[in-house]
């Protein structure tokens, strides 16, 4: 595992400093600590519920404030399903359950489509019993080369 991500962090930049490779180590760490945290996730509905805000959710996360940061939705069996990235990743997973934004609609149709239903409405009560969890990562670079490097383990990528 920790070999094919490396490989295709070594694609995307061949000649590493002492400071890419002490980067790449990093993430290598990071991608197997949030495959860990995937296991016991945040149920999805608490962001879908009417009436729960940022600050309401950040109490029932035991967050201090919106991270900036990598989060992956994971469906009831434990397959991760959804991988994005965000400046405020409770904000955003949000806005994804509530699918009011073209961008999430199309994201809904895609979990839609490989559930086998047609419209993005049944991909919004399928989240329900899904789960989703973060890691908190604040440097941008860092959180593109993290969410790169967690593609290959998802189906939908935001």
């Amino acid at each position: 595992m920790e070999h094919s991500i490396i490989n295709k962090l070594d694609v995307l930049a061949p000649n590493y400093s002492a400071k890419q490779l002490n980067r790449s180590k990093r993430i290598i760490a990071k991608v197997n600590l949030l495959k860990r945290k995937l296991l016991q996730g945040y149920e999805l509905s608490i962001f879908q519920k009417r009436g729960n805000g940022i600050n309401t959710l950040i109490q029932k996360t035991g967050r201090l404030n919106d991270l900036s940061g990598v989060f992956v939705i994971s469906s009831s069996t434990g397959e991760p399903l959804i991988l994005g990235s965000s400046k405020k990743v409770l904000a955003e997973i949000q806005k994804l359950t509530r699918g009011r934004r073209i961008k999430d609609k199309e994201a809904l149709e895609k979990v839609a489509l490989h559930y086998g239903f047609a419209n993005y409405k049944m991909a919004k009560e399928l989240l329900l019993a899904m789960t989703v969890n973060w890691l908190e990562v604040t440097d941008k670079t860092f959180r593109l080369m993290l969410k790169r490097a967690m593609m290959s383990n998802v189906k939908i990528v935001l």
